[in-house]
């Protein structure tokens, strides 16, 4: 048997999914201040802005410049809520550099969010936050940024990753699924995104939540009546462990200006591809009680340090905390989660180290501030010491955690799980792999498994019965297997006795265990792209009956190959653009993907793209980035497909009536084109004629087909031009074949007859 190995959720998707780019962009490096100047040439931009927020929340065009780059015509508007004011000169900006040149981006990014430290005299709460969110769950990057406005300091800002489709597509690998802000037109009245239920109309939700895909309003209502109706079908429908995980988050760091607290807001759902919602906070620049209202009261900074963990639990107006709280499964892991955040950062004195470096960081940008929304003094002092009902952050987090750990809920005796083993060391591909591990004063414990990180875990019990390589019977020791079904094969242990819950690793599900599996990984030309469809009206349908695009792989090697660290992308200059799913094509078969920008199910694969009618690119490579294959195509027709003839070693020389997932069938002869020769055809579409035009006089023939591959017509041709009459024929697709007179084919075009 082997020991686990471990890989963070992070440096396993670098790897496997090649987000390196984002990931590592110093734009966002934790350590650094960026420079943006923003420059108006109005000189009353700061009224403009003002009326636009009031009203239109429209952008006004000015020049930024983003560490000595220039981008001009650019969007900029104020931002916020409450961190925004008419009478306040330090205001938060949201500046959009492609808003007139959709092109433009600084590193990749072009959507920048900047918060001037609203409710944070240590003006790191949010930088702060968010780096200790993201070892639990998908969060955006923050820093700081030095911010001047026609050549006046404005002051240090905070400069956070937006939530937007390439977050999307970095964390969840799709962006065209439903997804909301939930954020409430306005707080005052009532009408927040807490989650209540409110029946099947859905104008009774949209005061309380931005819908930012083109639909998904049901699913809204579904989930809210789920979470209030249904809760037993809940894990169909929300991601589960990320919704602990933004709870225990809100919940330790009494981060109020979010679900947990009064406006039950300040936080994204996005629906994956498994069809659940995942919850993503957003907003933290008032987390360490920059925020005091629960929703049942103001705490002041005694109450934020002993705010109890159970808050809200038995509160209906936060259905989603009274659903799992009151879960005996979900509170144990609740409060697991809690306890990780907790121990991790808060009883090790870690966050105290990070906030003094940040502390140091920014010190003489913020000493030099003239329009800072408080004294330099308060900012030297904001980590220890309260400014109003502001708690510093060490004086809330110091006493928060020792009462914390006095808990009756922190006080319960975990289980200890430890000497986890697999077997076989090296599994190969369909092996049965035997997970043990040694588990003490619990009562049931459990395996998750899957076997990508974009898809769901799998959770079911493990045993100490003998009977599953776990030794003997009632020895601690307890075992359960998981199928070897994937190059990579990621799972968790979760064990819990009456009165509290272990994770291992206590970060999971972000974080997980892996076992390598001897599965071949395709070299250049061992899959192909076999076929494609770009335009699909009457065609193959997918799982939910809708005729889209798609693309048709193949596996010519005589042996299974892994897609693990696969890409497809219809457009070179983005090579990693859809991971394909860790799968194993068996030798000689066939895999379509559905290039629908739509979510998948199970057993089918959609990408993250479509294919576009005027012709473009698409290519499969992996990500050291070599090219396993690729095919470059022109403007194509509704529901005639483009493929190798002969199928999966031919060159893509001839239309086809499409073959889904079968071998491809050609219409016509492959041999070599005559590259000297061309062919004009008009008028296209024709009615009654149609006229030929050769570059040199042909000896041969013209063939006419139809898109099942029928021959309909037949001239013979002795010059440079023909007529041919089409009046009869039914309106439709054909393709024109010019062949010799040894009856080698020489060129092809299409032409569409219309009556």
């Amino acid at each position: 048997m082997r020991k686990h190995f471990l890989f963070l959720y992070v440096s396993l998707a670098l790897l496997l999914f090649g987000k390196t780019a984002k990931a590592q962009s110093a734009f966002y490096a934790p350590d650094t201040i960026q420079t943006i100047e923003i420059n108006f040439t109005e000189p009353n931009w700061d009224y403009i802005l003002d009326t636009a927020k009031a009203g239109s929340d429209s952008y006004l065009i000015g020049q930024v410049i983003v560490n000595g780059i220039v981008f001009d015509s650019c969007g900029i508007q104020y931002k916020g809520n409450s961190s925004y004011n008419v009478n306040r000169t330090k205001n938060p900006f949201h500046i959009k550099l492609d808003y007139i040149h959709g092109n433009a981006d600084y590193q990749s990014y072009n959507d920048i969010k900047l918060g001037n430290g609203y409710g944070d005299p240590s003006m790191q709460r949010e930088v702060l936050a968010y780096e200790i969110l993201r070892n639990y769950m998908a969060a955006p990057q923050s820093n700081f940024a030095r911010v001047y406005v026609n050549g006046t300091y404005y002051g240090v800002y905070t400069n956070t990753q937006s939530i937007d489709d390439d977050f999307l597509n970095a964390h969840f690998y799709s962006s065209a699924n439903t997804f909301f802000k939930c954020n409430p037109v306005s707080v005052i009245g009532g009408n927040i995104p807490n989650l209540v239920y409110l029946g099947q109309d859905s104008t009774q939700y949209y005061a309380r939540y931005e819908l930012k895909s083109t639909m998904g309003w049901q699913e809204l209502i579904d989930l809210c009546d789920t979470i209030v109706n249904q809760p037993a079908a809940l894990d169909s429908m929300l991601d589960i462990d990320r919704a602990l995980w933004m709870l225990a988050y809100n919940n330790v760091l009494v981060n109020l200006d979010s679900y947990t607290g009064a406006f039950a807001q300040n936080y994204y759902l996005y629906r994956d591809d498994n069809e659940r919602f995942c919850s993503i906070i957003w907003d933290v620049n008032m987390a360490f009680g920059g925020f005091s209202n629960t929703g049942v009261g103001n705490l002041n900074v005694s109450g934020m340090q002993q705010m109890p963990p159970m808050l809200h639990y038995n509160y209906a107006a936060r259905p989603l905390i009274v659903t799992l709280l009151t879960d005996a499964r979900y509170s144990k892991m609740y409060i697991a989660h809690m306890r990780t955040i907790t121990n991790e950062f808060f009883g090790s004195g870690n966050y105290l180290t990070r906030a003094q470096q940040f502390e140091t960081l920014i010190d003489s940008s913020v000493q030099a501030e003239q329009f800072s929304l408080y004294t330099y003094p308060q900012f030297q002092n904001a980590l220890t010491t309260a400014v109003s009902n502001t708690p510093g952050i060490s004086q809330l987090m110091s006493a928060r955690t020792t009462y914390l750990n006095a808990t009756t809920e922190f006080q319960q005796v975990a289980p200890m799980i430890s000497n986890i083993l697999s077997s076989p060391n090296a599994p190969a591909l369909n092996d049965s792999i035997w997970i043990t591990a040694t588990v003490t004063n619990s009562s049931q414990v459990f395996i998750g498994w899957r076997t990508q990180t974009y898809n769901r875990f799998y959770r079911y019990a493990m045993y100490d019965d003998g009977l599953h390589q776990d030794g003997a019977a009632n020895d601690n020791v307890f075992g359960a297997w998981i199928p070897a079904i994937a190059a990579n094969m990621q799972y968790y242990i979760y064990a819990e006795n009456a009165n509290a819950g272990m994770f291992s690793p206590e970060r999971a599900e972000y974080e997980f265990y892996n076992i390598a599996v001897a599965v071949q990984t395709a070299a250049a030309g061992e899959i192909v792209i076999n076929e494609l469809l770009a335009s699909n009206l009457a065609d193959t349908t997918d799982e939910a009956a809708q005729h889209e695009d798609w693309i048709e792989l193949y596996n010519r090697a005589a042996y299974p190959l892994s897609l693990q660290g696969l890409y497809l992308t219809d457009d070179y200059t983005v090579p990693q653009k859809f991971p394909l799913p860790d799968l194993v094509m068996p030798a000689n078969s066939y895999l379509l993907v559905w290039a629908d920008q739509d979510q998948a199910s199970s057993s089918n694969v959609h990408a993250n793209f479509k294919l576009s009618t005027l012709g473009e690119q698409v290519m499969l490579s992996n990500f050291a980035g070599v090219v396993i294959d690729s095919v470059s195509f022109g403007a194509q027709t509704t529901d005639i497909s483009y493929g190798r003839c002969p199928s999966a070693t031919g060159p893509f020389a001839v239309f086809l009536n499409s073959t889904p997932l079968a071998l491809n069938t050609c219409p016509a002869s492959t041999e070599e084109y005559d590259q000297h020769q061309s062919m004009r055809v008009f008028p296209n579409p024709a009615e009654t004629h149609v006229q030929l035009v050769f570059s040199e006089s042909v000896d041969g023939t013209v063939e006419l087909m139809d898109v099942q591959g029928r021959l309909v017509k037949t001239e013979t041709l002795s010059a440079n031009t023909l007529q041919l009459d089409v009046a009869n024929l039914e309106s439709g697709m054909y393709l024109i074949l010019l062949r010799n007179r040894e009856g080698e084919m020489m060129l092809q075009q299409r032409v569409v007859i219309s009556h």
